[in-house]
C-alpha cells in the first residue's frame, strides 16, 4: 500500500476509553467532544557526557510518560445508570466496577487505555483506519463554564503508544 496522500481532519477522529477487564475491556466512545485531541510523544531523558566541556557521548536516561489531552462538552458530571467520561476516568458511577488497565507497569492508581482512531476510509485511503493506543493512562479533569461548558481531560501514559 502507498503512503496516504489524504490529510486528515478532526471530523475523522474518534476517542475510545477502555478499562482492563479481560478478555473484553469495558469501553466508552467519547461523544460531544471538541476535536482537539493532542499528545506529546516523549523520549527518555538524555544524559550528556562531556570530556572537559566537549560532548563525548549521549546516553539514554530515565523513561518519561507520554502526556496529552482532549476536551469534551459537559453534559453531566456523573450517572449511576448511564455513566459519563468523568465516571470512566475516575472509576465512579456506573463505571465503579471497572478494572485498572495497567499492563506491564504497576500502578497504585486506577488507569485506563485510550484509543485515538482516525477514519481513513472516509477519505478513500486504501489502508483504511489508523490508530494510536495509549497504554496505562492516569487521567485528570478540569472544568470550565462557558457556552458550552467544557471538561478537559489530561492524561499521562506510562506504557507507551502502539500505532496501527
Amino acid at each position: 500500500m502507498a503512503y496516504s496522500t489524504a490529510p486528515k481532519v478532526r471530523r475523522d477522529g474518534k476517542i475510545t476509553l477502555k478499562d482492563g477487564t479481560s478478555p473484553t475491556p469495558i469501553q466508552l466512545e467519547v461523544a460531544y467532544e471538541e476535536g482537539n485531541f493532542s499528545f506529546d510523544q516523549t523520549k527518555a531523558d538524555r544524559i550528556v557526557i562531556r570530556d572537559r566541556g566537549t560532548i563525548g557521548s549521549v546516553r539514554k536516561g530515565d523513561d518519561q510518560p507520554i502526556t496529552g489531552s482532549f476536551t469534551i462538552y459537559m453534559r453531566q458530571f456523573t450517572s449511576a445508570s448511564a455513566g459519563s467520561v468523568l465516571d470512566f476516568i475516575n472509576k465512579t458511577g456506573s463505571y465503579s466496577a471497572n478494572v485498572s488497565a495497567s499492563s506491564s507497569v504497576s500502578t497504585d492508581e486506577y488507569s485506563i487505555n485510550i484509543v485515538f482512531e482516525v477514519d481513513g476510509d472516509a477519505v478513500g485511503d486504501d489502508d483504511g483506519d489508523t490508530t494510536a493506543t495509549f497504554d496505562t493512562c492516569i487521567c485528570l479533569a478540569s472544568f470550565a463554564e462557558g457556552d458550552p461548558n467544557q471538561i478537559t481531560v489530561s492524561f499521562e501514559c506510562f506504557n507507551g503508544i502502539t500505532y496501527a
